[in-house]
Order: structure tokens, then sequence, then C-alpha cells
């Protein structure tokens, strides 16, 4: 079967969800790529209490999931949770940029969070359940991969773009600037960030509109409000407390992961050379916090890399399903590699800079681990759930990126105190333990039942 007919068989209210997706996703990592630089060089915070902020917004963008996969589930259905928290979504990006103070900051990151993060564990559920009604869950591997793909084209255009329109509007001043330059790049932010800013706010509203657009491809949802029964409830926590240790070790990897849009940015700013190709009087020098662009592409890269791994080590299997866990666990091993690049990195520096090409390839072995651990942990959510639990499990999994990311906000406050080797070794030591703990906890988990290769529920949840 040929690439374009394999896409035709695809529901198409999963290409609503897809395109959605992708500008709410561009829409959310354009304005976070710009933020921890906003909050230094346009609030005036230090790096440390900086990285601590965003380190809590992204937590809380998660901690919402909970009550989003809640009232989902219990009372509007994922369409309608979808759009109606979009509106705060919406309003929050217009405050980020339109008033640019510290309360209105903190008032912004409060609506971005609430709005992104009750609408996420109901995106992923509301494309299955289009796919279970149309009794095409063999497609659901692929339709996930898919899904992750929006997010990474989403994320990879407005990484890249909003910090190159930031320095256009206003250029960052060569190292050993007098006052009068700095000067002038100071008054040159306020519009320069205005404009920024106002981006990701016309792209949530695209993504309203492509979500509300695509309503009449979605599946119709009954939500029961009846009181659920003892067994009922007994089977939702059977399904949590089946997944809760998988997931608890989770939490480490974000504590790691996110802080590429913190702690990295304030290290390649401080220690690294951001020029990255230099022909004759030629030259690419990059924003410190457009590094980050480099994640998205690279999971676009090693999306079919890893399908193919994982597809061949199936078929020496003699078409045996390879366990999710074993595909998280390779992960977390790989996270190890990622961050002894970042200690090298941070031993190396000295009492000068080291090359940018040292966190560029830490974020191409981290992206790969995503695939890993963020990717497979999607699907191994949505297909270990319970019926009727769907939202709830998701949000569960996406909850351990808020106990992650605030375990970062604390531990970034040591990133002024320490060496960047130091830092950033005691993160390997801990991916260390932390890889070894989730290979037991994986093992017995394969004992158990199966590993993460179950069956779809027959109906949606």
């Amino acid at each position: 079967m040929g690439a374009i007919a394999r896409l035709k068989e695809h529901p198409k209210g999963f290409w609503f969800v897809f395109s959605g997706e992708l500008a709410e996703r561009a829409s959310y990592y354009g304005m976070r790529t710009v933020l921890a630089l906003y909050i230094v060089d346009r609030l005036g915070y230090t790096s440390s209490n900086a990285s601590t902020i965003v380190e809590i917004f992204m937590a809380a963008c998660y901690l919402f999931c909970l009550p989003g996969g809640w009232i989902a589930d219990r009372f509007f259905g994922r369409y309608k949770t979808i759009v109606y928290f979009s509106f705060p979504y919406i309003l929050g990006h217009i405050i980020l940029g339109g008033i640019q103070t510290s309360p209105a900051m903190l008032v912004a990151l409060f609506l971005l969070a609430a709005g992104s993060g009750t609408i996420k564990p109901s995106c992923s559920p509301l494309m299955g359940m289009i796919y279970e009604k149309q009794g095409k869950e063999h497609l659901l591997s692929e339709a996930f991969s898919y899904y992750y793909a929006a997010i990474n084209i989403g994320s990879m255009v407005t990484t890249f773009a909003l910090p190159a329109l930031r320095n256009h509007l206003a250029p960052q001043p060569a190292p050993g600037a007098g006052p009068a330059a700095i000067a002038a790049w100071k008054a040159a932010l306020p519009h320069a960030y205005a404009v920024t800013l106002m981006f990701p706010t016309v792209l949530m509203v695209v993504a309203l509109g492509i979500f509300a657009v695509g309503k009449r491809f979605y599946v119709v949802e009954t939500i029961n409000r009846e009181k659920k029964s003892h067994e009922q409830k007994t089977a939702e926590w059977q399904s949590l407390w089946r997944v809760a240790p998988v997931f608890g070790l989770f939490v480490f990897f974000w504590f790691v992961y996110d802080q590429s849009a913190s702690t990295w940015i304030f290290f390649a700013r401080d220690h690294m050379n951001l020029t990255l190709l230099r022909f004759g009087s030629w030259s690419l020098t990059i924003p410190p916090d457009q590094i980050q662009t480099v994640n998205p592409f690279a999971i676009l890269v090693l999306t079919p890399i890893f399908n193919w791994r994982w597809e061949r080590a199936r078929r020496r299997r003699g078409g045996a399903e390879i366990p999710d866990t074993r595909k998280m666990m390779e992960g977390f091993v790989v996270v190890i590699a990622c961050m002894a690049i970042m200690a090298l990195a941070g031993f190396a520096v000295g009492g000068g800079r080291v090359t940018a090409w040292l966190e560029v390839a830490a974020t191409i072995v981290i992206s790969y681990a995503e695939l890993g651990v963020s990717a497979i942990g999607l699907k191994f959510a949505f297909q270990q759930a319970a019926p009727g639990t769907k939202s709830f499990i998701t949000s569960a999994f996406l909850v351990t990126v808020f106990l992650g990311d605030m375990l970062g906000s604390a531990f970034v406050q040591l990133y002024d105190r320490l060496s960047p080797g130091s830092y950033f070794a005691i993160q390997t030591a801990l991916m260390v333990a932390v890889a070894v703990i989730f290979r037991l906890v994986a093992r017995r988990f394969e004992q158990q039942g199966n590993g993460g290769v179950a069956s779809l529920p027959a109906a949606a949840a």
C-alpha cells in the first residue's frame, strides 16, 4: 500500500485534531521559548529566579491536567473542554505580551497554565475515540506517531522563528558594547517582545478555529454524570495503581528534560560560543534560546529511525510485540548519555567558553530519549486505562511532568551556586540511579502483565 493510500485510511477527524494540536503547540512552545529571557531581560529577574518561575509555570500547566481530565470525563466531554478553555489560554497570551510588568506576567502565566493544562488531557483521547468508533484501532500507533509529529512541527517553527524575530527587532549588543548600545537595546525590548508574543496569540486563535470546524467529524460524546459504582471506582484505582510505579519514575525524566527551557538557556548564554558555523566573513550565530529548535527537528528526523529500530526488533522476535516498558527503559539509558554530555561541557568551561555544538548534541540525544519515554508513555497511558478513565489516566501521566518541574523549580536555585560541571554531574548520577530502578520496575510490570502491549478497550472512554 502506498503512503498516500495509507494516509487516506485515517479518519477525517484525525486531521483536524492533528492540525489543531500543531497550531496549539506552536503557540505554547513559541511563548515558552522566549519566556526565560523575557523574564530576565525585560523584567529584571536573576537567572536562577527566572528559571524557577519557568519551571513552576511548566509544572502548573501539567497540574491543571488533573482537573482538566476530570472535567472532560464528568462534565463537558473532550471537545467542549478544548473549546471552552481555549479562551483563558488566548487571554493569557494577550496579557503576557501586552502588559509587560511582573504582576501582569503572573496573571498571564496562570491563565496560560489553566488553558493549556486543562485542554491537554482531552486532545489525544479525542483522537483515540475517533479511531475506536470507526474500528480503526490498528492505525492507532501510527496515529500517535503523527500526533507527536504535529506537536514537534509546531514547536520547531516557533522555537526557531520567535527568538529570531525578537533579535531582529532588538539586536543583542555585542560583547563589550558600551552603555549607549545597551541602552538602545533595552529601549527596543518592549516593542520587540510585544510583537514576538503576538504570534503565539494568533496561533492559539487559529487552533481554536480548527478544533471547532472539525466538530462534525468527532465522536458524539455521552457524558455519564451518574455516581460511579463501587466496582467502577475500584477499576479506576486499579488502573492507576497498576501504572503508578512506571509513572513515578517519569518524574525524573521531566526534571532533567524541561531544564532545556531554563538553565540550559542561561548556560548557553554565559558559557558557550554560539557561533555554530563560520566560512570566511560569513558566520551562523544563534540566540541561546534558539537551540531549543534542535529538539523538535530531531524528533521529526529520529521518529522513523525509532520506529524502524523497534519494528526490526519485533520481526526478530517472530512478530511478537515489544513491551512498551522496554522502549521506555532504553529512553532512560539514553538520558544518562545526554546529561554526561552536559556535565562534560560544564567541566570544560574553565575560564572561557565551549562550543554550543555540545548542547546541540545533548539536545539530539535527549530527543531520542523523549520518543521512548514521552511518546510511548502517552500511548501506554491510553492503552492501560480502563473504559471511562482515559482522560483521567492520561492526565495522571501528564501530572508526572508537573512533579518533575516542581522538583526542578527547587533544584535550579543551585544553578548560580554550583559550577556548571557539578550542576549537570549531579543530574547524571541521579539518572543512573533512576535507570536502574526503572529496569526493576519494568521487569516486575512485564511479569505481572504484558509490559504495555495491551489490546485497546472496545468502548471509548
